[in-house]
Parts: C-alpha cells; structure tokens; sequence
C-alpha cells in the first residue's frame, strides 16, 4: 500500500476480542460466544478425531446456537449443549458415538469432554467444561471408562469461573424439574469456527508531525486452513470508523484484501507521513472474516481475534 497523508473519518467497529496461547499442536479452534463473554477452545483433533468430528458437525449446523448451560456445579463443572433457550425443551440430535476416553487425556480444569448418560456409548451433543480438575471422571478401566475429553480453554478461563458461580435452582427442562439450572439463563448465542490469529507489529506509542507511521500484521499460533478476507480499520478521536484498503482510506466498508493465501503470513498494511494539525488517540483494528462476508454478521463470520493497538500522535 502506498503512502498515505489523508485520513477520511467515517463509521464504528468490532467489539474486542483476545486470544491466548495453545496446548495442543495445529489443532481446530472454536469460539464459544455466550452472554457471559467469549470462551476460546482449541480442539484434540488427533487424539480425540472421532468425538472432535462429531462435535464439529453439530458447530457447522449451528446446533448450539441459542442454547443453555443448563446444569452448573461450582468446583465441579458446567454442562451445555443439549436445551433450546427459549422453550428449555432437550433438542434433537445425531446418533450417538462410540465413547473415545482412553486417549491418554484428562479431565483437567479447563478442559472440554462429552457428556454422556450411564452407556458409554450415549453421547450426542451435549458437553461439559471441568471448572477443577475432576480425575475421577477419566478413563480408569473396561469397567470405568470415564468421560471423553476432546479439547482445553485456552482463553476465557474468567468466563467459566464466572458461569460457575452462577445461582442456581430447580428448574422445569422438557418438562422434568431439573436441578443446578442457573437462575440467570447463561445462553450460547454462537460457536463458531477460529481460523487465524492477528497481531499488530509493535508500534511507537507517540508520533508527532513528519514523523512516518509504518503498519504491519503478522499472523501467529495458527496456520490458517483457507484463505481468509482481511479487515483493517482505524477508530478516530471522533469515534469514527475508516476502513483501510491497499490504495486508499475510506468511509466505505471495504476489506483490506480479499482471499488472503494461507502461505502469507506477514501483512505490509500502510505507511503514514503524519501531516501538520493531526493529532488524537487512534485505535487500530484487524480482523480475518469468512470470505466475501461482509460486516454484518461478525457473530458468525468472524474468524479470527480481533487484533488492536493503540496510537497517540501529538
């Protein structure tokens, strides 16, 4: 992208979003958007491929949208997956799978395993998040199988420790009093595939006039699977929203670049001359968002972090 040395304001952007460090190797990653904030988990593709496929399926049909964490247990756990929100009626799933626990993973805080009745092989589409470690509920023998484990929290942590110590009570679900239903409802709203993660290179904090401002995202942690539509915005000190393209700046929501191949991994993004008379705090944004969507649907087609970074120019 060429030089710049015009700002237009414009519009308003994303909210923000994080993203951590990850435990198993190239695995697949999910968000899990609820209305107690974004829970991040990456999945045990390898060691748990058949119970990650199953559980993929139900994401990529949007069967967990609007449903509950219906069954909460401070230092114990959080179950979901299973109730419609609304009508807290148990929803229709797929056949269930063959239990896939004796995989060398455990029931550790912060993981992620299928919820099952008393066959082992009874799980569908319910889960549950270990809020402490629950060793106990691993593999043990033939005669204990235990509970299978497909994937560990990477970020979001604080939102599973928030969930769990919800108040909670006795509550009609399909019909039956339930116990440990949280009183509050804790609704997923999405969970959505993660396929790329975004950072700013490192900035200075301050510019002042003359001085160029050279812009860079580099991609980490994740090797994308596809190529992904690239975002750049900046928020003005009006709270304006200006989208950058590779030629221009502009009030018009238009991406950065469009398919970007997964074998780039480094994003020259613009460099900036500060002109005489700009001055303000400016925050700038990136996102990768599912190919040819637009901005009106981040809930489900954002799929990356929200990459920010904040600069003053005196």
């Amino acid at each position: 992208m060429k030089n710049k040395n015009t700002l237009y304001p414009s519009l308003f952007l994303f909210a923000s979003l994080s993203f951590s460090s990850a435990l198993f190797a190239q695995n697949t990653f999910v968000d899990i958007v609820s209305n107690k904030g974004l829970i991040t988990v990456e999945l045990a593709d390898d060691d748990a491929p058949s119970t990650v496929a199953n559980f993929l399926t139900y994401v990529e049909e949007g069967f967990y949208e609007n449903t509950l964490f219906h069954r909460v247990i401070q230092d114990f756990m959080i179950q979901a997956g299973g109730y419609d929100a609304d009508t807290m009626e148990i929803k229709a799933t797929h056949q269930a799978i063959a239990l896939e626990s004796n995989t060398g993973l455990s029931n550790l805080r912060g993981t992620i395993a299928m919820a099952r009745k008393s066959d082992p092989d009874s799980a569908t589409a319910q889960f549950f998040i270990n809020s402490v470690d629950n060793l106990f509920l691993d593999y043990q023998a033939p005669s204990s199988p235990g509970y299978a484990v497909f994937g560990q929290v990477i970020e979001g942590m604080d939102k599973i420790d928030n969930i769990s110590e919800q108040a909670t009570n006795n509550t009609l679900l399909n019909s039956s009093p339930t116990k440990n239903v949280p009183v509050e409802p804790v609704i997923i709203e999405v969970i959505r595939l993660r396929q790329g993660k975004l950072s700013f290179a490192e900035l200075a904090q301050v510019y002042t006039a003359g001085e160029t401002v050279s812009v860079q995202l580099e991609e980490s942690l994740i090797k994308r699977p596809l190529p992904l539509d690239l975002w750049v915005t900046i928020i003005s000190p009006e709270n304006k929203l200006i989208f950058v393209t590779d030629t221009a700046f502009t009030d018009v929501p238009t991406a950065f670049q469009l398919a970007v191949p997964v074998t780039v991994s480094r994003h020259p993004i613009f460099n900036f001359t500060i002109p005489e008379g700009l001055v303000g705090n400016y925050t700038l944004l990136a996102i990768f968002n599912q190919p040819g969507s637009d901005l009106n649907d981040l809930k489900h087609s954002l799929r990356s972090n929200i990459a920010q970074t904040l600069i003053e120019i005196k």
